[in-house]
């Protein structure tokens, strides 16, 4: 299989070279022999011709002196600390406004607090500061050691057969 692909590489590589006129006779005489017989080579050979006619036709750009093109350079360069700096800042204000808003909108605390249940001292319970008025702290609270909701259980299907 890696001959077959060393083959191909090779023959890709004399096309290259016939395309850029860098073959030899006998090698020219060759690709034109593939080229003549093998339609994959020839479809290959159309594609390189394609692509070198478009790179032929690209327009090249205007030459700068390499003064202009330091400048342009160095521009970029100071332009990039100003923009990582003012993203900096920004976030930092980002962060302030919102510290500050959480600790004025009524929470007081940024620790969540852990509440106890005086009926069941050795349950475990959390509960969520809030500001709401409509709100009892019983309403809030959230049982560790028990399930909200009922949990059914699972028949083993094999245990019901074999009865």
């Amino acid at each position: 299989m890696d001959d077959i692909k060393t083959i191909e590489f090779d023959r890709f590589e004399l096309l290259s070279a016939y395309l850029d006129d860098e073959a030899s006779a006998a090698e020219r005489k060759q690709v034109e022999a593939w080229l003549a017989t093998d339609p994959e080579f020839s479809q290959c050979y159309q594609q390189l011709l394609q692509l070198q006619r478009g790179f032929q036709a690209t327009p090249v750009p205007a030459s700068t002196s390499a003064e202009q093109t330091a400048e342009a350079v160095f521009a970029q360069v100071e332009r990039k600390p100003k923009l990582a700096l003012w993203a900096t800042v920004g976030t930092a204000a980002a962060v302030g406004v919102a510290a500050i808003t959480s600790l004025f909108s009524g929470g007081g605390s940024l620790v969540p607090q852990t509440a106890q249940n005086p009926d069941n001292a050795e349950s475990s319970t959390v509960a969520i500061n809030s500001s709401s008025d409509n709100l009892k702290p019983s309403d809030l609270l959230i049982a560790i050691d028990q399930s909200p909701v009922d949990i059914p259980v699972a028949i083993n299907i094999s245990d019901t057969d074999a009865r």
